[in-house]
């Protein structure tokens, strides 16, 4: 593939991105809830007991970012941190965390239902399998 065939797909990638940001934020707002908060709370509650650096790594955040979201989830008291072996502060959701997970889940499976809905079951399969790739 020549650099245009490559500039082409960045652009479609980004451009297929921003349109499931838009559509996620929408539906998860009725919860009050950021796409990044969704994703810090379905990473802590899916990997219980990580510290903020691995849960940073596993929504793709920086450390910073992730020690924010983290912190106001908290403050939801949707994820609890404590406090283990020096400075070292691990994180799982709570039970009402995993309660706003399972509706918040459902919200984004929706919006990429409607999304995708111009693919058939075996183009969806195809397409996450090459994002799998890809990824």
């Amino acid at each position: 593939m020549d650099d245009d065939e490559m500039i082409e797909i960045a652009v479609l990638l980004r451009r297929a991105q921003l349109r499931k940001q838009t559509a996620c934020e929408a539906a998860l707002a009725s919860f009050e809830m950021t796409l990044p908060q969704w994703g810090m709370l379905n990473a802590a509650a899916t990997h219980p007991d990580s510290s903020t650096h691995a849960l940073a790594q596993l929504t793709g955040q920086s450390d910073q970012a992730a020690g924010a979201v983290v912190t106001r989830l908290e403050q939801r008291g949707l994820v609890e941190r404590r406090n283990v072996r020096g400075k070292a502060i691990l994180h799982q959701a709570t039970v009402k965390g995993v309660e706003v997970l399972r509706q918040c889940d459902r919200l984004v499976a929706q919006s990429m239902r409607t999304a995708l809905s111009g693919f058939t079951d075996d183009e969806v399969h195809v397409l996450r399998d090459l994002l799998e790739r890809l990824g």
